[in-house]
């Protein structure tokens, strides 16, 4: 059996964010995840150092964050204009590599988070 190492990059970019009718006013961010099937053996890498692809966002326990913005009336379109990057090392079976690929479960997980401040 021979393995093959591959890389996949998956590039989740938010451009607007449209309120129709949260609760309460104040400022929010927007959390993504990236899942892997656990059979599968893969890891995570981070950006290179000295990249800074968001522009107040981070990364905080696995997942990844958009800057904070403000929200304030119902039915409010914000611009969000931030870019999540994941990057997946991925071992496979060489022999059978297209029906391993294809038995890789991938689930992105986005969340609407309230948070009491404009500043992280």
């Amino acid at each position: 059996m021979s393995e093959v190492q591959g890389t996949l990059e998956f590039s989740v970019e938010l451009h607007k964010f449209h309120n129709v009718d949260l609760f309460q006013r104040g400022f929010y961010q927007i959390r993504a995840a990236l899942k892997v099937s656990p059979r599968v053996p893969h890891r995570f890498s981070d950006l290179p150092p000295g990249i800074d692809i968001f522009s107040s966002a981070g990364v905080y326990d696995g997942s990844v964050f958009s800057r904070i913005f403000q929200i304030l009336y119902r039915n409010e379109e914000i611009a969000v204009n931030d870019c999540m990057i994941f990057k997946v090392h991925l071992l496979l079976d060489g022999e059978r590599l297209e029906e391993a690929l294809s038995e890789v479960d991938f689930q992105l997980k986005l969340d609407l988070h309230f948070t009491d401040n404009e500043q992280q």
